[in-house]
């Protein structure tokens, strides 16, 4: 495959807002995400079409990503078998769970419903660090993805209720007349209205109360189910929310108790900041938080509703570059712009094998082992430090280079990459800039690419140069290392 055209000039740049929507929601720039914009007719449609990702034909490699690792889909008796007997342990899982996630994120033709997994399964963090969750985790994930996009009630009672969750946050320890308090207070703190909404301690009781009788069993079959024998009965009053609870089960007076939350005024407003910060800003104004509160609550908590009246919202298009990538989100992006591609796993983790070493990879968080149920942080200081960008600039050598990981991966030649008509240097670094970048380069990227290679920018390249070889890291790097890419 050759990745330049016939002339540098034919090499296509996105405007500032195909660009801006593509790394905001779009798992990063690439050439196939702006031809698949231009396809649809512009960045509207192309929206209107992701937000219903069943009308999108998934590509090939995705779907081969999914049977990469059939072991996610083993039953949650099978997994606690294999880790009892040390064949593949609860880690394994959840790295697997990461690199199958990060796969999909890198080559899906789907990344709104990528990206929108990616936000919920922060905002209703379940942590690969527990020891419990893996046997439900993938299970978890596949639950978010089918409301990712759907109304955020909906979303709300299948992850409130699903045995991951019900394990990461002790609700399966929940006995009659002792509930355990920690997903009752975590669902009020962190999932639905927040901390500032005026609930007591009293109410953190009640709200443990309707969750009991949601349970694993644990160390029997390790499925989920509901238990009336576990249910705590009793009058219930959590903020404006009120039932007699009197029944053993109390799976009806839990759903209204779920749905009556992510229904709450605080609740929109809690899921709104959320939202604009993670797309928006660190620090999103108070305008935009109370529309996309009114557009949450008026839509019947219709998350695509919400969402497009985010993008629509001035502050969006202007917020182009405000938000600095996680390793992750640059480990995707990274790929997606130099066009590597996985191939199916010949090795066992940690052995060099791309899509199995993805998660250690990139030096930072591993995606879902944050250990707190407060999820990643979603703001620009904790993804900025000096180590970080050390880290990622190590991530991007590595991939330019095609060094590592080698395994199980393909890496575009640099030979490739150089039109085919000679070109002078400033030409080429200006033909790089649009194929890994998705823009024309700047005087600051030229003087950066000469003092990493010694050429000037009227050196005449063709592909025989040593940039074409093994300097094009040092040229790929500069670009890669700017914060042209390193922010969203």
């Amino acid at each position: 495959m050759s990745y330049a055209p016939s002339s540098w000039k034919a090499t296509p740049v996105a405007s500032a807002y195909e660009l801006h929507v593509l790394k905001r929601l779009g798992c990063g720039w690439s050439r196939a995400g702006l031809d698949a914009v231009r396809a649809a007719g512009g960045i509207d449609t192309w929206l209107q079409h992701q937000l219903e990702p069943g009308s999108v034909p998934e590509n090939a490699l995705t779907q081969q990503v999914d049977s990469w690792f059939a072991v996610l889909t083993r039953t949650p008796a099978q997994k606690a078998a294999s880790h009892n007997a040390d064949t593949y342990r609860n880690w394994q899982y959840g790295l697997d769970l990461a690199n199958w996630s990060t796969l999909r994120r890198m080559y899906t033709a789907r990344p709104v419903l990528e990206t929108m997994v990616d936000f919920w399964s922060n905002h209703l963090h379940v942590s690969t660090a527990d020891e419990k969750v893996y046997v439900h985790h993938h299970d978890y994930h596949l639950t978010l993805r089918e409301h990712a996009l759907g109304r955020f009630e909906d979303l709300l009672v299948a992850a409130a209720t699903h045995p991951a969750m019900l394990l990461y946050l002790d609700n399966f320890r929940s006995v009659r007349g002792a509930p355990n308090e920690n997903q009752g207070r975590e669902l009020l703190e962190l999932h639905t209205v927040g901390a500032g909404a005026g609930y007591t301690e009293d109410m953190v009781k009640d709200s443990a109360r309707l969750l009991s009788g949601h349970t694993v069993d644990w160390g029997g079959s390790y499925e989920g189910y509901y238990s009336t024998a576990a249910h705590t009965t009793g009058a219930v009053q959590v903020l404006d929310f009120s039932h007699p609870n009197a029944s053993t089960d109390g799976r009806v007076a839990c759903e209204a108790y779920l749905r009556h939350l992510a229904r709450h005024p605080a609740t929109a407003a809690n899921v709104a900041r959320r939202l604009a910060v993670r797309f928006v800003s660190d620090t999103p104004s108070a305008g935009l938080v109370a529309h996309l509160t009114e557009v949450f609550t008026s839509s019947g908590t219709d998350i695509r509703a919400t969402l497009l009246a985010l993008v629509a919202h001035p502050e969006f298009r202007a917020s182009a570059g405000q938000k600095v990538s996680t390793p992750v989100d640059d480990l995707v992006a990274t790929v997606r712009s130099l066009g590597v591609v996985a191939r199916k796993p010949t090795r066992a983790h940690g052995a060099g094998s791309f899509p199995m070493h993805l998660n250690y990879f990139h030096q930072g968080l591993k995606l879902y082992s944050w250990p707190r149920p407060d999820g990643a942080p979603e703001t620009n200081p904790e993804w900025s430090s000096g180590v970080r960008m050390l880290r990622a600039y190590r991530t991007h050598w590595n991939l330019a280079g095609g060094y590592y990981p080698k395994i199980d991966a393909t890496y575009p030649s640099a030979r490739s990459r150089v039109p085919a008509s000679r070109l002078t240097f400033a030409q080429y670094v200006d033909h790089l800039s649009r194929s890994l970048l998705g823009r024309a380069s700047t005087a600051r990227m030229l003087k950066a690419a000469c003092l990493a290679t010694g050429c000037t920018p009227t050196t005449r390249i063709t592909r025989t140069h040593a940039v074409a070889s093994w300097q094009f890291p040092h040229v790929a790097s500069v670009l890669l290392d700017s914060p042209e890419h390193l922010t969203r």
